[in-house]
């Protein structure tokens, strides 16, 4: 065991974050799953379903903004204890109103959206915590197992999620995640993280002036804005079209829930294994290379991946995409958070958010819409990775200050 890997072992607040996230994103990868497939096989609204994922997306993405300046001004822990429990309130509220058979399609959208907005609060927080955990020089594993745990979940609760789904209803499904995020408040309570209050006012008028900041930083910092776009070509020629595209595909075969988990577990099969690649890699002074020749690669994995129709073929792109694009996210986000200082990783890290995941409601919404006019899903998929390709190129030609990242 390496020093880096000791010192992480033995850190137990970290340890305790790290916890905390597995539960609630083992809970919020069963809701996904389960609130998809609800549209899909109870609400009969299949084309609904880019709706329902725009609905959690565009608040949190909106709503980042104050949640970065708020972390770098209140307890991190604080902030993600109050979410999660709201969290689990609204899901458990959720499971009632299904089980009663109350629940329509504006109740969903209602429960989405409020979803997204704490979900706004928590991952500024808790991006911006870890490096003030584990230090600087432990930054790369940390994220690697954060996230690749993370990517872990997404795998286990769909399945999760479809087995119940199969034995089981709805309200039961929802019940159980909810059970999974209720657990995640128990191990991020601020007393037993005890991390540090930042020190600073928190009036919100002064909201305004930290964002410009931040993003001025971010601008005077070229490997900081590369990166940024790096993450932000990821999300939107392949994550928001790739996620949106599983229940799409599966009811074009008129396939089931465990079909759907399935087409789930390959991505995160595939995003695991990279963060586990990441983890063990060292930072070097090729990573920025390594970073953009890898950003190719998921782009024409992507376009392959667009043009099959047997599920077995499917699953096995799936985890080679989602290989690739965790390569690049959790290299890239290293990057970024190494060359950020600390006092600012709060606003730097929720604008990158902002940046990046803004662009999966764009994803969501055009990959509905062209679906809704009639286009095949294989048909969008396929423009969607090539204009990701030609973007990918141009961005490996002008990120001259990536390349030379270490």
């Amino acid at each position: 065991m390496t020093e880096a890997q000791d010192q992480l072992r033995n850190n137990k607040p970290f340890l305790l974050v790290w916890t905390a996230g597995i539960f609630a994103m083992l809970g919020f990868a069963m809701l996904f799953l389960t609130t998809s497939w609800f549209v899909i096989d109870i609400l009969e609204r299949p084309a609904l379903v880019g709706v329902v994922l725009m609905m959690i997306t565009i608040p949190r993405v909106i709503m980042m903004i104050l949640g970065g300046v708020i972390a770098d001004r209140v307890k991190k822990s604080q902030i993600m204890f109050i979410t999660n429990l709201l969290q689990t309130v609204l899901i458990s509220a959720m499971a009632v109103f299904i089980s009663l058979d109350q629940l329509g399609i504006i109740g969903l959208f209602v429960i989405t959206f409020l979803f997204g907005f704490l979900d706004a609060f928590f991952y500024p927080a808790v991006t911006a915590l870890i490096p003030n955990l584990v230090g600087h020089h432990n930054i790369q594993r940390a994220n690697s197992l954060f996230h690749g745990s993370i990517e872990l979940m997404f795998m286990f609760g769909p399945v999760i999620a479809g087995a119940l789904l199969t034995i089981s209803t709805f309200g039961v499904t929802v019940s159980v995640a909810a059970c999974f995020v209720a657990l995640s408040v128990i191990f991020v309570y601020p007393g037993f993280i005890q991390d540090a209050k930042p020190t600073g006012q928190t009036e919100l008028r002064e909201v305004k002036n930290d964002f410009i900041l931040g993003l001025r930083y971010i601008k005077d910092s070229p490997i900081i804005s590369s990166g940024i776009m790096t993450i932000s070509a990821v999300n939107l020629f392949v994550i928001g079209p790739i996620i949106i595209s599983f229940p799409l595909i599966i009811d074009s075969i008129e396939g089931s829930a465990f079909q759907l988990s399935m087409l789930e577990v390959g991505l995160s099969v595939g995003t695991f294994s990279g963060s586990i690649i990441v983890y063990r890699l060292a930072a070097s002074s090729r990573r920025g290379r390594m970073i953009l020749l890898t950003l190719i690669m998921t782009m024409v994995g992507f376009l392959i991946f667009s043009q099959m129709t047997i599920l077995p073929a499917l699953m096995i792109l799936a985890a080679i995409v989602g290989f690739a694009a965790m390569i690049v996210y959790l290299q890239s986000l290293s990057v970024i958070q190494e060359y950020t200082t600390f006092d600012k990783q709060g606003r730097v890290m929720s604008i990158a958010t902002v940046a990046s995941e803004g662009f999966a409601p764009i994803a969501f919404a055009f990959v509905s819409l062209f679906v809704g006019f009639g286009l095949s899903i294989h048909t969008v998929l396929a423009a969607t990775a090539t204009i990701g390709l030609l973007t990918s190129i141009i961005l490996v030609v002008k990120a001259t200050s990536l390349k030379k990242a270490r």
